[in-house]
């Protein structure tokens, strides 16, 4: 069972503008970051809500591309940038902090949340063990949590953070997920922030309770990346491209909806990750736990991280 959710990537500002999301409680920008495109959408109101069908709050999208297949010196770029996007949106210095990695260590597409964890440094217990070196270090009091799938543990996730984060008390719980591609170009390439929380299985049709502010009672960011995608998005943007391929105009009446329907009468529709998912999620899940690390310790380098994890 996997708590995999659904992609909220921000467009680019033609796609938003065209699907006239621009306006009223709706902000967004885009600019070159590092040779990374970085978009952000904000929703400030309940119209905006409404128009978008999101809840309020930031949402950020970081197109890092195949980063398992770049330069170590692109690696450490986007690491620092995600870290960058992380301060801005915890918006103040927290000093105690408690990461969870969400899903099922089992099924690799579902895995980047407990990998992730493992490169994270993970202090709290310094603070019992080492009170007077770890006084001296100054260091951000860092605890984790792997929560597993309802299936696991029989518990909903939401319940097993909701208990952690009422025993540590945190005044930032940093959520990292999978998620459910709408796009099969955004599939293991993009990474995405927000500090409005998640709903864990909704890209999946596995509905769990949602994970955020009003619930914790503390400060929430979800990150995730999209690993998986159905079966239907995919079959869609592969006749789209075929239609450019062969200058053809699309069939209009050629929707998602009949794809699902036809899927569906074939058994069901189904998910997708690339081949290489085994090395994608590694390199990935190493690129968000260095930048979380990269966020709350600025003098830590990436090299040293390195050992430390490892």
């Amino acid at each position: 069972m996997s708590n995999i959710r659904t992609d909220l990537a921000v467009e680019t500002r033609e796609e938003i503008a065209k699907k006239g999301e621009i306006g009223d409680g709706v902000l967004f920008s885009e600019e070159n970051i590092d040779g990374f495109l970085c978009s952000e959408i904000e929703i400030t109101n309940e119209a905006g809500e409404k128009i978008t069908g999101r809840s309020m709050g930031k949402y950020i999208t970081i197109e890092f591309g195949r980063i398992w297949l770049k330069e170590y010196s692109e690696f450490m770029l986007a690491a620092e940038l995600i870290a960058k996007k992380i301060k801005i949106l915890a918006g103040s210095d927290d000093q105690k902090i408690l990461i969870a990695g969400l899903g099922n260590n089992y099924i690799t597409a579902d895995s980047i949340g407990p990998k992730a964890l493992q490169k994270i440094l993970i202090t709290r217990h310094l603070k019992q063990q080492l009170p007077g070196l770890y006084d001296n270090l100054d260091l951000v009091e860092m605890s984790g949590i792997a929560p597993g799938v309802l299936g696991q543990t029989g518990m909903e996730t939401a319940e097993i953070i909701l208990s952690v984060t009422e025993e540590v008390n945190p005044s930032l719980v940093i959520i990292i997920d999978a998620l459910a591609s709408r796009k099969v170009s955004r599939l293991a390439t993009t990474v995405q922030l927000s500090n409005t929380g998640i709903s864990p299985g909704s890209g999946v049709g596995n509905h769990r309770q949602a994970i955020d502010s009003k619930l914790l009672g503390t400060k929430v960011i979800s990150i995730g990346v999209p690993t998986v995608v159905d079966a239907a998005t995919l079959s869609y943007d592969v006749l789209e491209e075929a239609y450019k391929y062969l200058d053809i105009i699309p069939d209009d009446r050629l929707t998602l909806d009949i794809l699902n329907a036809s899927l569906e009468e074939m058994g069901g529709n189904f998910f997708v990750t690339p081949k290489e998912s085994d090395i994608i999620i590694n390199e990935v899940s190493k690129v968000i736990g260095y930048g979380i690390n990269r966020a709350f310790y600025e003098d830590i380098s990436f090299e040293e991280m390195s050992r430390i994890a490892n």
